[in-house]
């Protein structure tokens, strides 16, 4: 991932996290066919997967806990 500031990898896993389930939702309006079951894990596939990327960003190393 981009660590320079200002860039959207670097600087907000979160807001990625946002575009990824916005991109699903708006797939999935404009004609993919999934069972809403489908569409709820993906979507929260997606939300583990770049849940734990965030918090690695914003959670202390264990060497700063001492």
């Amino acid at each position: 991932m981009d660590t320079q500031p200002g860039t959207l990898w670097g600087r907000e896993p979160a807001m990625v996290l946002a575009l990824v389930q916005a991109v699903i939702a708006l797939v999935v309006a404009f004609g993919l066919n999934l069972a809403p079951d489908q569409i709820g894990a993906i979507l929260a596939v997606s939300a583990v997967i770049l849940g734990l990327i965030t918090r690695s960003r914003v959670s202390p190393a264990s060497a700063t806990l001492r």
